[in-house]
């Protein structure tokens, strides 16, 4: 089935592509697929394996573990650990063919190393392609099932929210220091309204409260406990304070509980709409959304990247055997998600640009390459 589905991919090219090429390519997809196909195997015995008290306690049909979860889990799987998985298939028959000296035979025929790389860069940029679509289009809309089904029966809900701020309208603003999803109620909550634009923009109302309520049966209906209220004219301020007050704010509890979780069930063009109403809203959280588009290119350039690095390792015979090619892969594999999930995190929480952030393991893995590249290029 393997040789097939190589035929299959490789026969179009033939007319373009030398022996050569159409032999490496053909190792390539099938050391790939073969790969990927186990590890989501186990990947996905470990998760059943996780969930399965969740599966017991909620009872979900059978056909809905299937094909409504592990139907859409495994495309979910397989792309997020693409870049790595085809770093190490690249490495793994790169290695073979070299400890089978086919390597040598084909530098020692005049090849230039340039000429050896051409099958692995039409690989890689295949695969960067596939991916980049995959990641934008085709694994959000499997991951709408999967995450519809985890809210159901797998993950807990979310009972708190931390640091809210909002804009109700272009004018006011909210924040709310901790948000009880399950008692609709809030504390330190904050409310301020500005008139004019620029730098004739001013405050003119605000009001504190110790605690916040949501009043159910009437539409945006809330009751602020131990409030402060200030109206500024000019030089003027008038001061209020009370127990209890009642009154009307364009919210709902639900507009606080946005979960980064519905980022992995976004497509490009929904995650480009959904930052575009969070911004008008001033909601807080926003930089995950965005470190989480910048990923889903950097994870396709990254599979180029990976490609040419696996291709310089595994062509050169080492004393350690393919064994020391993989644990070089695995190890190497294990710096890229660190860089990525330090990176990540300064994007998230800190002031790194999400661009950056996402990108930041592609540039030193691009530097490491280019370095391996004139070392074996000599």
């Amino acid at each position: 089935m393997m040789v097939r589905l190589r035929n299959l991919l490789v026969y179009p090219f033939r007319r373009w592509l030398s022996i050569l090429d159409r032999y490496v390519i053909g190792k390539y997809f099938t050391t790939v697929l073969f790969t990927i196909g186990i590890i989501t195997a186990i990947a996905v015995v470990i998760d059943y394996s996780e969930k399965t008290d969740n599966f017991v306690k909620n009872k979900p049909g059978a056909d809905e573990i299937i094909f409504d979860y592990y139907f859409n889990f495994v495309p979910h799987i397989a792309a997020l650990l693409a870049p790595l998985l085809i770093f190490l298939a690249t490495i793994i028959f790169t290695s073979r063919m070299a400890y089978n000296s086919e390597i040598i035979a084909m530098l020692n025929s005049g090849m230039s190393f340039r000429r050896f790389l051409r099958p692995y860069l039409l690989c890689g940029a295949f695969s960067a392609v596939l991916l980049l679509y995959a990641n934008h289009w085709m694994v959000p809309i499997a991951n709408k099932s999967r995450v519809a089904f985890e809210e159901k029966y797998t993950r807990v809900q979310k009972s708190w929210g931390n640091n809210i701020h909002m804009r109700l309208d272009s004018l006011t603003y909210i924040s709310l220091n901790r948000f009880n999803y399950s008692k609709s109620e809030g504390a330190q909550f904050s409310l301020e309204r500005f008139e004019g634009s620029g730098k004739e923009r001013k405050l003119v109302y605000k009001i504190n409260a110790e605690k916040i309520q949501f009043i159910p049966g009437v539409s945006n209906n809330w009751r602020l406990l131990q409030y402060k209220k200030w109206r500024i004219d000019g030089l003027e301020e008038r001061f209020e304070y009370g127990r209890q007050m009642d009154t009307l704010l364009a919210m709902q509890p639900s507009n606080f509980e946005v979960s980064t979780i519905i980022k992995e069930a976004l497509n490009y063009k929904e995650m480009q709409e959904f930052m575009k109403e969070e911004s008008i809203r001033a909601a807080g959280g926003i930089e995950s959304y965005q470190v989480e588009t910048n990923r889903r290119t950097a994870s396709a350039i990254s599979v180029f990247i990976m490609i040419i690095i696996g291709a310089i390792l595994g062509s050169k015979k080492v004393r350690g055997g393919m064994g020391l090619n993989i644990v070089t892969a695995i190890a190497m594999s294990s710096l890229y998600v660190v860089f990525l999930q330090f990176s990540s995190s300064f994007s998230v929480n800190g002031n790194l640009p999400p661009l950056l952030g996402a990108n930041m393991p592609n540039i030193i893995f691009g530097v490491i390459t280019l370095f391996l590249f004139r070392q074996v290029n000599k």
